[in-house]
């Protein structure tokens, strides 16, 4: 199923950012405030190489009657809706102050409660065409790429995104029908748009380029035919480039001269969040085993469109459905259990290309996959099994596990080879890499006690939440 086909893209990031002051009343809100009740929906900025911003989310309701109201969440406030990838789509109810969010500028709401979600899974499959909207400050010259460098973007060879986004889903997804337009000038100067950044939030800036470059192009480009939109611009607005679960990408040049980056917009704009390790730097750009994540490191290049996107992790591509019952397993209960895991980048086969082990007494749990540098995935570090922890109430859920953190998740600490051992003493799970398969790696899986595995009786030295390599 084709989750975007009921939002009209006329209005897509209206439904993200935009305000025209309805809202739901609750009996119990306090004198001098409302409840406003709503779909959220997010959008994600991200850095370019070598910067130190952390992550930027921008959050929006749209409630029922088309209108919507844009919110300052804060990290506290997302997770109490259970993080934005989990939020992003769901009813919400915000408890705003009177007054509050009528003049369209985002505002911080007073209290939030998960309602329900809307749809019961992220799946993603059939076609997305979608549109690139070539779009000029008023006061900044053109570059030298036109239109056909942004339509031959969409190619079905390597490395255009119809191919790429066939090779990520295993052929569930294509971009078939996807065109560009453009340039357009904007109505004003670039000044003019970057003005609107307040502190940290960058909503009311995105909804006004999404407004203005639509509107220039209208007379030209039928919006209603595509499921997503690429907003190309001619120059840098803020340090990010932009996707969000609408359908909405905005690129700067470093962007749309990266594909990985177009690809790692477009992801977001499928809901998928960052991935990140637990170094606890701030930063969700220090994994680079994820498109996701670090576009730029352990990454191909193309002398036309630059970086080119890696796979995003099994976790990723299980919610959005493209990993099939038959390819997955999971680990809830106490035994030893032996899975056959193929790399990621391998469709051919009825093996393994992920397997969940539950932590007692939790919702976390972590993902095992086998990563090989073949396509898309041809400059990783080497072949090995990759493991994410996933809590998904946080801002990242998936964290690389990676008893080393000195190099952001590019050393061998992070690739489990065979005679290998992942030990989390304190929750009695270890995973153990057993030997090399035709297309993966075969590995052991213990959990819970009282098994013949666990005769070093879990006393490995650990590191914190998860510990050392055992030989």
């Amino acid at each position: 199923m084709n989750m975007y086909r009921w939002i009209s893209v006329a209005f897509l990031l209206v439904v993200v950012f935009a305000f025209s002051g309805a809202a739901v009343s609750g009996a119990d809100a306090p004198i001098g405030a409302r409840w406003s009740e709503g779909t959220l929906f997010i959008a994600w900025g991200t850095a370019q190489p070598n910067e130190t911003e952390a992550t930027a989310i921008a959050a929006g309701l749209r409630h029922d009657d088309g209108s919507a109201t844009n919110l300052d969440l804060s990290p506290e406030q997302m997770t109490e809706v259970g993080g934005p990838m989990v939020a992003s789509g769901s009813l919400i109810r915000a408890l705003l102050a009177d007054g509050e969010g009528i003049d369209g500028q985002p505002v911080r709401p007073l209290e939030i409660q998960w309602v329900g979600r809307k749809t019961d899974a992220m799946d993603a499959s059939g076609s997305y065409p979608y549109v690139s909207l070539m779009c000029a400050f008023s006061d900044i010259a053109l570059p030298p790429e036109g239109l056909p460098y942004f339509q031959n973007m969409y190619a079905n060879s390597w490395p255009g995104l119809d191919h790429y986004w066939r090779r990520q889903s295993y052929g569930m997804v294509d971009v078939l029908g996807s065109a560009a337009a453009g340039w357009f000038t904007l109505p004003h100067t670039r000044s003019h748009y970057t003005d609107m950044i307040s502190g940290s939030n960058y909503s009311t800036m995105l909804n006004a380029l999404y407004n203005d470059c639509t509107a220039v192009a209208s007379s030209s480009v039928n919006l209603s035919d595509y499921v997503g939109i690429n907003l190309m611009f001619n120059e840098t607005f803020g340090p990010y480039a932009w996707g969000g679960w609408g359908g909405v990408t905005w690129e700067p040049p470093w962007g749309w001269h990266n594909i990985a980056v177009i690809g790692h917009e477009m992801g977001h704009a499928f809901g998928l969040p960052h991935s990140n390790n637990a170094d606890g730097d701030g930063s969700p750009y220090d994994n680079p085993w994820d498109v996701m994540s670090n576009s730029w490191g352990s990454a191909l290049s193309d002398p036309t469109y630059g970086t080119v996107g890696k796979h995003t992790i099994t976790y990723h591509k299980n919610i959005l459905g493209w990993i099939p019952a038959a390819r997955r397993a999971e680990v809830s209960t106490g035994g030893f259990y032996t899975f056959d895991i193929d790399h990621l980048t391998y469709a051919g086969t009825g093996n393994l290309h992920m397997v969940q082990v539950q932590i007692p007494g939790s919702s976390r749990f972590y993902t095992i996959e086998v990563r090989d540098r073949v396509g898309y995935d041809g400059n990783l570090q080497g072949f090995a099994v990759i493991l994410h922890e996933v809590d998904q109430g946080r801002q990242e859920p998936a964290w690389l596990v990676d008893p080393d953190f000195t190099d952001n998740g590019s050393g061998p600490a992070v690739m489990w080879l065979p005679g290998e051992c992942f030990d989390d003493e304190g929750h009695e799970i270890l995973i153990c890499v057993d030997s090399v398969t035709t297309e993966g790696y075969r590995v052991e899986v213990a959990y819970g006690s009282g098994y013949s595995v666990f005769k070093d009786d879990f006393e490995s030295g650990g590191m914190g939440s998860w510990t050392s390599v055992v030989q």
